[in-house]
């Protein structure tokens, strides 16, 4: 089959993942603290060996493998998704449970599965006392202990100490932050965790009390940068046709007599 087939699927692909992630980041527009996703886009060049050619199929192209053989050819694959951690916009509220980092920094919460990390500041007080996410995970002090508040004339200072009637301090919320983000992953409901917390460091990230901090979403880039990905997607199927119209012709021009 003609190689150029699996280019402009390997492309085709390639937009659809990129498609993917843009709606991802549209429906998340309004979560707070959500950072948005971006895709890298790489090629593979497959090197001629003088040897047959053997094309990669669709599945291996989603896979990001790619055989050799043939003339030398590149293909297209999303090759690395990563986060942008810029700082989203900080909107005031009502509510002295809601909290907001400004700067580099992450709230640490105590999950079943171990400590994460957020910048989702929507929190509220357990029936225990605790100063817990929207989910109910406990926020941690700087000894990774929960935080009672035990009071409701309480203040959370930029520093994050908590301080209740104007002068006892509770605790000191634990925020950190992290230089090599790239150690970071998703887990879902706003948390971020990482598989080396010793690469932890203090983090100098104002803690805003009464304050959430928005997404970081822009919805005109993302719809900007969604219309080029269908025309560019569009212009993939439209080669794919092409090459098999062709392909077509070439076939029955063949069985002529």
């Amino acid at each position: 089959m003609d190689k150029g087939i699996y280019v402009t699927t390997s492309g085709s692909l390639a937009q659809e993942r990129m498609m993917d992630i843009i709606t991802n980041n549209l429906a998340n527009m309004n979560t707070h603290g959500y950072k948005a996703d971006r895709l890298l886009f790489s090629s593979y060049m497959q090197k001629s060996l003088n040897q047959p050619v053997n094309p990669p199929t669709p599945e291996e192209i989603k896979k990001g493998f790619f055989t050799k053989g043939g003339d030398e050819t590149a293909y297209m694959m999303g090759s690395q998704t990563y986060t942008d951690f810029s700082q989203g916009a900080l909107q005031a509220t009502s509510s002295p449970f809601d909290i907001a980092l400004d700067g580099d920094g992450f709230i640490a919460v105590q999950t079943p599965e171990g400590e994460r990390y957020t910048r989702g500041g929507n929190f509220k007080v357990s029936a225990e006392g605790e100063l817990v996410t929207s989910d109910g995970y406990p926020v941690l002090d700087e000894g990774n202990a929960t935080i009672n508040i035990g009071a409701d004339n309480f203040a959370i200072q930029e520093d994050g100490s908590v301080v209740a009637n104007a002068k006892d301090v509770l605790a000191k919320i634990k925020v950190v932050n992290f230089p090599d983000k790239g150690v970071l992953q998703k887990t879902g409901r706003g948390l971020y965790q990482t598989n080396d917390a010793a690469l932890a460091e203090p983090s100098t990230a104002l803690v805003k009390q009464g304050y959430l901090e928005g997404s970081n979403i822009n919805p005109v880039v993302e719809m900007t940068r969604m219309i080029t990905a269908m025309r560019t997607y569009e212009a993939f199927q439209k080669s794919i046709h092409s090459h098999d119209d062709m392909t077509q012709r070439l076939i029955n021009d063949v069985a002529k007599p």
